[in-house]
């Protein structure tokens, strides 16, 4: 039996496999060039409009951190009817554009449209950058970051506002940061100073959360009964002052003695290691202002006193929390040690903390809580724990009887009213009372220390939604190596590498070729 002509049989060729037509091998390839170039044009389409960055550093240095992310996604931010403006006046030839511009542009893209970033090189583009000096009345001698966020009702011409209401906006909501202000220094002797790292994140987020909200709030000290000082550098009074500023609440230094009322544009009382007690009268006080809508009030005991001041004692009691005259230590064989591990809790005041361990050094005392007590559920009154030591810590009496069994409780928060009900949330009083006052110490501070106070000063004011773990500064770090150890670098990189790359290309050709 014959085939017909221009035929064969795939049981014919040679090798006795089967074998496509020539023609049917072309429209394949051609069906494999569309099909690629379909996935190019979509790739490239969906990479222009929807980007992403990827932070695959261990410690996440080169992402914004929860605290700015809540910032950029708040209301305050979204509700606004023109987006805030930064202009960033950076020389291109700068050791830091690099830096600072990838920071901004993360605070553009996350701000969905919210934020607008205009980057100009004063030195090169002096036409543009006179114009701008121009309009904030200023002068650009060095890297400058400015931040506008005037209303848009203020953005118009002058004639809708009067000269002094005009000049105050742009006064509260345009901020200037300069970028030698971001940079982390270290002098030594050898080297003098040199850059080390940056803090522009924490610089620009506190400057972004003033130009929006405008002028701060204020909480007043209580001067004259509160005992802060220290004469190191960055001492408690100026690492307090420092992180109110930055969450834009200014710290008011006052004499509660002999005044009849706090003033009412207070929004928090501090009284910090009270070393005098209040009278009856500061009493009454105290506690007009904390019968009042939206009252606050933060308070750090000194744990080296013997007792506390009875009229402030009487106060937090009568709030569920009790201040305890104990000394909290760990053992270590024979020895005792006054570093207490602790763990934050899930209270709303504590933000992203829950969970997280931290250690309190120096002196710490504990509080006693009555949680879920029926006479204080009556008034509306809830006591929580904001911070626990761990298991293993011992609470010693000052006057020498038997220790105290646990739970420890470091901190605690209070607050008044019905929290639960969407009406009165916002008009509920709250109290912030920690059993430690070395953490505010630069020896003893951590950098949980700091997010803490951060994210319970945003909850008595009524700003959890602005909590968060805040900003890490990027810090350099010099690699030690050895002469043989460089060399062997070296090499790697120049010859075993490209070698490695060259015997796996070999292999390739190879497979492809036989």
């Amino acid at each position: 039996m014959t085939d017909k002509p221009g035929k064969f049989k795939e049981q014919d060729h040679p090798s006795g496999k089967g074998r496509k037509r020539p023609s049917s091998e072309g429209g394949m390839m051609l069906l494999q060039l569309c099909l690629c170039l379909i996935i190019f044009l979509s790739l490239n389409y969906f990479a222009g409009n929807h980007q992403s960055v990827w932070d695959l550093s261990q410690d996440k240095n080169f992402s914004l951190s929860n605290q700015t992310r809540s910032l950029l996604q708040s209301k305050t931010l979204g509700a606004r009817e023109s987006p805030v403006e930064i202009i960033a006046a950076l020389r291109r030839n700068s050791a830091h554009y690099a830096r600072i511009s990838s920071v901004l542009d993360a605070y553009e893209r996350l701000s969905e449209g919210a934020i607008q970033v205009r980057l100009i090189d004063y030195v090169r583009d002096s036409d543009a950058a006179i114009a701008i000096a121009d309009e904030y009345n200023t002068a650009f001698v060095e890297d400058t970051i400015i931040i506008n966020a005037l209303p848009s009702f203020a953005r118009g011409s002058s004639s809708q506002s009067p000269e002094r209401n005009e000049e105050e906006l742009r006064k509260a909501h345009i901020r200037f940061i300069a970028v030698q202000d971001m940079l982390v220094f270290s002098s030594d002797q050898r080297r003098g100073r040199r850059l080390i790292g940056y803090r522009d994140e924490d610089q620009i987020t506190a400057s972004l959360r003033r130009a929006l909200e405008g002028n701060p709030r204020r909480v007043y000290f209580v001067a004259d009964k509160s005992q802060i000082g220290g004469s190191e550098e960055d001492a408690p009074w100026t690492f307090l002052s420092r992180t109110f500023t930055s969450l834009n609440i200014e710290m008011a230094p006052f004499r509660i003695s002999g005044l009849d009322q706090i003033p009412d544009d207070a929004a928090g009382v501090a009284l910090v290691a009270p070393r005098f007690d209040l009278n009856p009268q500061e009493m009454d006080v105290l506690r007009n202002y904390w019968k009042r809508p939206k009252a606050a009030i933060f308070v750090v005991l000194d744990p080296t006193s013997k007792e506390q001041p009875p009229n402030i004692r009487a106060f937090l009691r009568e709030h569920g929390v009790t201040p305890r005259a104990v000394r909290l230590s760990t053992s270590k064989g024979s020895q005792r040690a006054f570093d207490i591990p602790a763990t934050f809790t899930n209270a709303a005041a504590t933000g992203d903390l829950g969970n997280a361990s931290t250690l309190f050094e120096g002196a710490t005392s504990s509080l006693e809580l009555r949680e879920n007590a029926e006479d204080l559920e009556l008034r509306q009154i809830l006591p929580l724990a904001l911070i626990t030591a761990d298991e293993g810590v011992t609470a010693q009496p000052l006057d020498g009887s038997p220790s105290v069994p646990g739970p420890h409780y470091l901190a605690a928060s209070v607050s008044r009213g019905n929290e639960r009900n969407e009406q009165t949330a916002e008009s509920t009083s709250r109290m912030v009372i920690v059993a430690n006052k070395d953490f505010l110490r630069p020896r003893s501070r951590q950098k949980e220390h700091i997010d803490f106070l951060r994210n319970t000063s945003n909850w008595l004011i009524g700003r959890e939604e602005l909590s968060g773990i805040g900003p890490k500064p990027v810090r350099y770090y010099k690699l030690l190596l050895s002469s043989e150890k460089v060399s062997f670098v070296n090499k790697l990189n120049l010859f075993f590498v490209p070698g490695l790359f060259l015997l796996i290309s070999l292999f390739v050709w190879n497979s492809r070729r036989s």
